[in-house]
């Protein structure tokens, strides 16, 4: 039992000497095969890398829109100030809402309405009727579906 149990200098032997010898003369025999599985792993690699690094960049661009959206929003309710890309100068000027009687380019209550920056069409909402500004709501969904005007026409039909 004791010769079982104290490694013997022939299993000292094979562990120090014949097992990594017999270890790299299989390596040589394989290279190819653990190269090949080795590219493919770290082609695996970067393809997974590269979705997650899209998927990310697009789930924060989506996020990021919702968020200036939003802010956008609030910034037009505080102050009137459209920040949108096609909100109009301070110097720009802004046409006034007709009478009820549509221009002879529109139906809707404001002339050259689909000219206009929504900015220049928020500041006018309030001063055309109920179904003046359903019109421009039905208008505007159909259209350039701006959120800036939608929205204002909605809080004005709360009120």
């Amino acid at each position: 039992m004791a010769d079982k149990e104290t490694p013997s200098s022939e299993q000292i032997l094979d562990m120090v000497l014949y097992a990594p010898v017999g270890l790299a003369l299989e390596a040589l025999d394989n290279l190819p095969k653990y190269v090949e599985r080795g590219r493919s792993q770290v082609t695996l690699g970067r393809f997974v890398a590269k979705t997650v690094a899209n998927r990310g960049t697009s789930m924060a661009e989506s996020v990021g829109e919702r968020v200036l959206n939003d802010l956008g929003q609030v910034v037009v309710d505080l102050f009137g100030i459209d920040l949108t890309p096609d909100a109009a100068s301070d110097d720009e000027p802004v046409v006034k809402p007709t009478s009820p009687v549509a221009s002879a380019d529109s139906h809707l209550a404001i002339p050259q309405y689909d000219s206009q920056a929504a900015a220049q069409i928020v500041k006018l909402l309030s001063q055309l009727t109920p179904e003046e500004r359903e019109e421009i709501a039905v208008h505007e969904a159909a259209g350039r579906n701006r959120v800036t005007i939608l929205r204002k026409i909605e809080q004005l039909r709360d009120k």
